[in-house]
């Protein structure tokens, strides 16, 4: 991916996630009425993106939409079935900007579940490497010491330790472990609510991933009362469950842009791989 698309799919992303649209719609609406005479439909443009901003913090929204992706993912993986399986590489895709110049724990952020997941699972598989990968972007890339920080203080050996920080994406994750890995099977640690859509792009590869989901946010339902209160965190909720529906769809688009006219089926799907190696 070039440093151009990067940046406009960032761009454009943010205004398909529920705060940037709801904000787009409003303001919208703002100046429907006041550079123009349609003031009418610049009321309902506001009124429809506070009442849409509303809807998609309510607690209970959020974990509507989050529910199926966490649900499909599955339950914690068991690391003795992980061994009886031949894993040898568990991959964990951190995610985050990764920093060094705070504590070891807030230097992974949110990653921290991704990454204490991996070590577990490693633990239980203690002839396998603990593959780490953390956040990067143009001219920025994660600390490699803060993503190995955690692991080495709770005792996996450097050696057994492979650091990546030049992925962008999850696809970028997708082609640079498919060098590592090879088609053996290999344990994909993620929060729950990617792991359907890493897992997708890790075997359009022609990988063999065993999911392993973690960090899992509806774990159980909001309480009754809090159903209809808007905050954050039903925000936040609701973002990350449009976020990985969005991706999914944009890889699909992508793969079906790339199939030479006249390819179906899996032709397509093996001509459009072999396009995107």
């Amino acid at each position: 991916m070039s440093t151009l698309g990067f940046f406009a799919k960032k761009v454009i992303s943010s205004f398909i996630y529920p705060l940037g649209f709801c904000l787009a719609v409003i303001f919208a609406g703002i100046l429907l009425r006041g550079l123009t005479s349609r003031s009418r439909l610049g009321n309902t443009l506001v009124l429809v993106g506070a009442v849409l901003l509303t809807v998609f913090s309510f607690p209970i929204t959020g974990y509507v939409l989050l529910r199926p992706l966490e649900v499909k993912a599955g339950p914690y993986a068991d690391p003795a079935e992980l061994n009886a399986k031949g894993v040898r590489y568990i991959v964990v895709l951190a995610g985050d900007w990764l920093r060094e110049d705070v504590p070891p724990a807030d230097g992974l952020g949110k990653s921290l579940y991704r990454v204490m997941e991996g070590v577990r699972l490693w633990k239980g598989c203690p002839e396998s490497k603990l593959v780490l990968s953390g956040g990067s972007m143009p001219g920025l890339a994660s600390s490699k010491k803060a993503l190995a920080a955690i692991p080495l203080e709770l005792g996996v050996p450097e050696s057994a330790i492979i650091l990546n920080n030049e992925a962008w994406d999850t696809e970028d994750e997708a082609r640079i472990f498919s060098r590592i890995v090879g088609t053996s099977p290999f344990a994909l640690v993620t929060s729950a609510r990617h792991i359907p859509r890493a897992e997708a792009l890790f075997k359009m590869r022609g990988l063999s991933p065993i999911t392993c989901p973690c960090d899992f946010e509806t774990w159980r339902s909001p309480p009754l009362y809090q159903w209809f209160l808007p905050n954050p965190e039903g925000l936040q909720k609701s973002m990350w469950a449009i976020h990985e529906r969005v991706g999914a769809l944009w890889y699909k688009v992508k793969r079906i842009l790339k199939q030479p006219p006249g390819r179906t089926g899996a032709k397509a799907a093996q001509c459009a791989e072999t396009q995107a190696e």
